[in-house]
């Protein structure tokens, strides 16, 4: 995939810019499914949204930081799946997960939803 700048909406509205990097495919008991993954120098990023979204985990998704192998490969291990700041804290601008990396199947793997008076928390 042709590296192109993207913009990525925010949970406050404003926008974040991100290279979209790569898409990669993968399988998940037995369906393919397709994401996209950005990079966001010196790294990457990976906001996820599975079938567990707004049920067992944060709502508009959560967040992987896949790593560079020394063979130049990338490690997506979702038990690595974390909640955006704002999960925690609706002052924090998180960007939204785009269409491009939802998931209909469940991911059960990664932080789930969080504890204490998250349910109060207005989720983007």
């Amino acid at each position: 995939m042709k590296d192109t700048k993207t913009l990525k909406e925010t949970s406050t509205g404003s926008v974040q810019s991100y290279i979209r990097y790569s898409t990669f495919k993968f399988s998940v008991d037995g369906p393919e499914a397709e994401l996209t993954l950005f990079s966001d120098p010196p790294g990457f990023f990976l906001p996820v949204a599975d079938a567990l979204a707004g049920k067992a985990t944060y709502g508009t998704g959560r967040y992987l930081e896949p790593k560079q192998l020394p063979n130049g490969r990338l490690l997506v291990d979702f038990n690595y799946a974390y909640n955006p700041y704002c999960a925690y804290n609706e002052l924090f601008s998180c960007p939204l997960t785009p269409i491009e990396t939802r998931l209909k199947v469940p991911i059960p793997a990664g932080e789930k939803l969080p504890a204490g008076d998250w349910l109060g928390h207005k989720q983007p």
